[in-house]
């Protein structure tokens, strides 16, 4: 049985924690919402600074002794379906602040880095993440209008990936520009992937999952690359994509 009590959230708060679920707030209160016990047993092993725990009885039950307990909040199952942003309430929610990264805390020299351009969709973006860490990729750079890292689905595809994989969002130009670094455009009419000697360090541009890698982008990076096609697909998903060019890049 918990120590905790039940805790009744006032409806300002639940107000509070629900207008996480949009940007304009997240940014106004530089927080976030993190869901399902993986990913907030994953947040609080990270150095994200966490406001607090929101989870019901039965999952404190289940998996407190996880928990930092002075983060620890019990609340009803009801007041869990409302302010959870997935389908189905998986019982615990986490409100984080956000964790500044700057592009000058991070050396691109002797390791493979991820450049996105204008990426939408947050699943893509929370798989790319998951996949970078898979592979120990550990700086994903974004455009200024890729999709919000903290939206709750770009989290929850992450599943706990983002607390380890450096997220930064600027200008892709200047890197490009002043970075000395081989820089491997991916794009449908470029060198097949197999043929291209696999540098030790490079950066790698994966573009819009529309339009692909802007022209300004695509002109600054040293070469293309394709992933051949053998069928008739029009084309591949982004992350799927990230994928097969990290695993050619790092693995064989």
């Amino acid at each position: 049985m918990s120590i905790f009590a039940l805790k009744m959230l006032s409806n300002a708060r639940k107000k509070e924690i629900n207008s996480l679920k949009q940007k304009k707030y997240r940014q106004r209160y530089s927080q976030f919402l993190v869901e399902g016990e993986k990913s907030v047993v994953e947040l609080c092993q990270s150095d994200y600074i966490i406001h607090e725990i929101l989870i019901t009885q039965t999952q404190f039950d289940k998996m407190g002794d996880k928990l930092p307990k002075s983060k620890v909040l019990i609340i009803s199952d009801k007041d869990s379906e409302q302010l959870s942003a997935l389908e189905t309430s998986p019982g615990i929610i986490a409100v984080s602040n956000f964790k500044e990264s700057k592009i000058d805390d991070f050396a691109f020299e002797n390791k493979i880095t991820l450049m996105l351009d204008s990426i939408s969709d947050p699943g893509n973006l929370g798989t790319i993440i998951r996949i970078a860490d898979w592979y120990g990729i550990e700086t994903v750079i974004c455009s200024p209008d890729c999709v919000d890292l903290y939206n709750s689905k770009t989290i929850a595809s992450s599943m706990g990936s983002f607390t380890r994989v450096n997220i930064i969002y600027t200008e892709l130009e200047a890197i490009l520009k002043n970075k000395k670094i081989p820089s491997f455009a991916c794009v449908m009419n470029g060198n097949a992937i197999q043929t291209v000697v696999k540098p030790k360090e490079a950066i790698i541009i994966i573009g819009n999952e529309s339009n692909g890698i802007s022209s300004e982008i695509e002109i600054l990076a040293t070469q293309k690359i394709t992933i051949p096609r053998i069928g008739h697909a029009e084309s591949l998903n982004a992350a799927i994509a990230t994928a097969i060019v990290c695993h050619t890049f790092i693995v064989q």
